[in-house]
């Protein structure tokens, strides 16, 4: 073989040496930076940051948190919602359902006291008894009042007919409910009406004095006082 051959076939191999070592460098880079790449997205991992397109909530939860670990409220969570002790979330009330239940409840004592004298047999009513029955209805929303006193007049037995009749003896409470008790215990045995009318005669300035004025003078049961003037 002459010179210039073995010279091409020398230049020939050289570029060829000179190929595989660009295609092995260039092989060697990309393997150094996806090794980089991946090691780059461990750390961010591990520091908690979320992968891309990932949503925070499934992040949190890949990273061994949950949704609610973030104090941070999703823009997902709706407004006006409370998160209760257990995690689960409960829609706010407004100020009326507040007010509504609060009233509710003072329906509920009210109804309590009157179910507990109901079911009570025997036993004299005493003055706090009476305060206790008489504030439990003040208390009561006005809209709840008539209902609830109703329902006394219906259960109270004439054994205990002292609680309806402290309602009577309050100038205080509205004259609808005083005339309401006042027909009620007109309805009742005849010592109920001599326990009780007599008291209210006492006072003229009851609004149920005139009709228990002429009561007490048709049953002839007017003081003698009275009847002389």
């Amino acid at each position: 073989m002459d010179k210039g051959k073995r010279k091409t076939l020398t230049v020939v191999a050289g570029a060829l040496a000179s190929l595989c070592i660009a295609a092995i460098v260039a092989v060697a880079i990309v393997f150094l930076f996806v090794e980089s790449a991946s090691q780059k997205k461990e750390a961010m991992h591990r520091a908690g940051y979320p992968a891309a397109g990932v949503p925070r909530a499934e992040a949190r939860q890949a990273s061994g948190g949950t949704a609610e670990d973030s104090d941070v409220a999703d823009p997902e969570d709706e407004a006006g919602d409370v998160e209760t002790s257990d995690g689960e979330k409960q829609e706010e009330k407004t100020p009326e359902e507040l007010q509504e239940e609060e009233e509710e409840k003072k329906v509920e004592a009210f109804d309590s006291l009157t179910d507990k004298w109901m079911e009570k047999e025997g036993g004299e009513v005493t003055m706090k008894d009476m305060d206790d029955f008489v504030a439990a209805f003040k208390s009561i929303p006005a809209s709840r009042k008539d209902e609830c006193l109703h329902r006394a007049l219906n259960l109270v037995s004439d054994d205990h007919v002292l609680l309806l009749a402290g309602i009577l003896f309050d100038k205080s409470i509205d004259a609808e409910y005083l005339e309401l008790v006042f027909n009620d215990v007109l309805n009742r045995d005849e010592e109920v009406k001599k326990l009780i009318l007599p008291k209210i005669f006492k006072d003229k300035t009851h609004p149920c004095w005139a009709d228990t004025a002429w009561i007490l003078d048709v049953t002839g049961e007017l003081p003698k006082k009275e009847k002389s003037e």
